[in-house]
């Protein structure tokens, strides 16, 4: 089951990470765990997350693993926390650090999960403040839907999600404000 999991969560990040281009050469990714279902209520029933490689820390509402992958085909390395509950919710952060390259153009992100005509992407909204540039949507299809913000920072680009069972819309719905509302940046020294 852990291991179904984290190649759940890592295609998640990968596929996120590079969103809108295509791929020469299929390989795996290196994957690095730092921490497995780790248990830190707060007493709220939400569990604190600091990313052990990473630069940011969230709250969930489930116990989460901790982990980082390597791609030998970039060279990037990226560093996710997240979980799945038992109902099959997904909740995950997922972090690139800024390369030399162009950072990616959030406004095309949209239009790309649009194209595939299985996907509805709705409530897309934008803002830009305190040195980030940030993109929210919904998208969903017969069976699942994700809600998912993206995070333009000069040091790194997160991508925020939670995906589920459409059958779990309101359990999600109680809780999504709080998990994105909980995400906080570390500043590197």
């Amino acid at each position: 089951m852990t291991s179904t999991l984290l190649r759940a969560f890592v295609r998640l990040a990968l596929v996120a990470i590079v969103l809108g281009t295509m791929a020469a050469a299929e390989a795996q990714p290196k994957l690095e765990m730092h921490r497995v279902g780790v248990s830190a209520d707060d007493g709220s029933g939400w569990h604190l997350a600091v990313s052990s490689k990473g630069s940011f820390s969230v709250r969930l509402p489930i116990p989460f693993n901790d982990f980082s992958t390597h791609d030998p085909t970039t060279g990037e390395v990226s560093h996710v926390v997240g979980g799945k509950s038992s109902e099959g919710i997904k909740f995950s952060v997922v972090e690139t650090p800024a390369s030399g390259k162009t950072p990616m153009d959030l406004a095309e992100i949209p239009k790309s999960l649009a194209s595939n005509p299985a996907n509805k992407v709705s409530d897309v909204s934008r803002s830009a403040g305190n040195g980030a540039d940030t993109l929210s949507l919904t998208m969903g299809n017969a069976t699942t839907t994700a809600h998912v913000r993206y995070i333009q920072m000069k040091a790194a680009l997160y991508i925020l999600t939670v995906e589920y069972p459409n059958a779990y819309r309101e359990l999600v719905a109680a809780n999504k404000d709080e998990f994105f509302d909980s995400f906080k940046p570390k500043v590197r020294s």
